[in-house]
């Protein structure tokens, strides 16, 4: 049985063979049966590369307001009268929806972005508020919204930094619980059914303050890896810290770094520090701006960082044409490999980027093998890692058949 989905609209079919329907019978248009093969291929040699900058305290964060009791019945109770048309509804109304024909200078530094990170573009839309701000709200159409504030804050050059910050958020795909977490924090339950506020309690209050301000740290770090470089997200932080971009003096980012670094060590220096910093900001849904800038200082500082820059680099130059090493992150775990086709898996490593690829009869006896058949992978010496793991675009692979 083929499975064949029409590209126009979006007809699916089952059919025993290919000569069996050759056009869709709802648009007419002609049946592409290769073509999910080819995003399966597609898919299966692309890694998600979020998994590999989302900030730790992120995940345990997450894992930590997951677990709390009562967030299940929460989730489930806000699902069930939460749509994410309200928010459309919001910014069509009453925000400027900016595009090729409406403020295309901040519209078209997007796309680039978006390109970058392997997500659709979102909508963009302004609201005036003098408040420097942007958010993403949403779900499965994610929408950001920029603040006239944040135009009047920060110089244009450091706008796309805003933007891949909250196409970070998608990415990373924080959208939905941000959203419901805004809404939990910001007080905006007395607007929705009595049931759904009842269920709100303070542990789950403050878990998801917490996510939220670990959560920027990923996003910080998405920012960093369009730009490039982590010094406009520490600029950004900056300027969000009280350097108005009309101030005409000059400002010390590397003073404000070492204050930073100061305000850490404070903390850290006694429990009692650490309560009263716990006591004042734990209903908070943003990391303090010197705070967000020495974990971005500290993340441009990574090796995950700069092989991110390597590969994205790779990429955007072309694999095929790459004339130098660049790291390359393995989509898939050693074991995913074993029992593939020699054929299709030399197919998935020469699309990842990699050049030594070499096919080896296993010793091994008394073991049930097909033909043609990957039995186990072998890339530096290593027969077992993990998703995520890095090798460079030279390293020798060996196939065992």
């Amino acid at each position: 049985m083929i499975r064949v989905v029409c590209e126009k609209c979006g007809a699916v079919y089952k059919v025993d063979k290919k000569e069996d329907r050759v056009f869709c019978g709802q648009c007419g248009t002609k049946l592409d049966y290769e073509r999910e093969e080819r995003e399966r291929v597609k898919k299966e040699s692309t890694i998600d590369l979020s998994i590999l900058y989302t900030h730790p305290s992120d995940k345990a964060a997450l894992a930590a307001l997951r677990a709390i009791p009562g967030f299940s019945a929460l989730m489930k109770a806000f699902m069930s009268i939460w749509n994410e048309k309200q928010t459309n509804i919001i910014n069509m109304s009453s925000n400027l929806r900016l595009g090729s024909e409406q403020l295309p200078k901040y519209y078209d530094m997007l796309p680039p972005i978006c390109e970058k990170l392997g997500i659709e573009v979102p909508e963009l839309y302004l609201e005036l508020d003098v408040r420097p701000n942007a958010y993403t709200t949403g779900d499965t159409s994610p929408r950001i919204v920029m603040t006239s504030g944040l135009l009047e804050t920060l110089p244009d050059e450091l706008i796309p930094t805003v933007l891949a910050h909250e196409c970070g958020h998608i990415a990373c795909h924080h959208v939905l619980y941000s959203t419901m977490g805004r809404i939990i924090l910001d007080g905006a339950l007395s607007f929705i059914p009595t049931f759904l506020g009842n269920l709100v309690t303070l542990p789950i209050q403050m878990a998801f303050a917490y996510w939220m301000r670990c959560s920027e740290f990923s996003a910080d770090r998405a920012a960093a890896i369009c730009d490039g470089t982590p010094d406009k997200m520490i600029e950004t932080c900056f300027r969000f810290a009280g350097y108005d971009k009309d101030i005409l003096t000059d400002g010390n980012i590397d003073a404000f770094l070492q204050q930073a670094q100061e305000y850490r060590s404070m903390v850290n220096d006694s429990r009692w520090n650490k309560t009263l910093e716990f006591l004042m900001f734990n209903q908070i849904d943003h990391p303090l701006n010197a705070v967000r800038a020495s974990e971005c200082k500290e993340w441009g500082e990574e090796e995950q960082y700069q092989n991110i820059l390597s590969f994205i680099r790779a990429k955007e130059a072309g694999i095929e044409s790459a004339i130098e090493p660049f790291m390359i992150p393995m989509p898939q775990a050693s074991k995913y490999y074993q029992g593939r086709s020699v054929e299709e898996t030399k197919n998935l490593l020469s699309m990842l980027g990699f050049t030594n690829i070499c096919t080896v009869d296993t010793d091994e006896k008394n073991k049930e093998k097909k033909k043609d058949t990957v039995f186990k992978i072998r890339i530096e010496d290593q027969d077992k890692f993990n998703a995520g793991t890095w090798f460079t675009s030279a390293s020798p692979i060996q196939l065992i058949v």
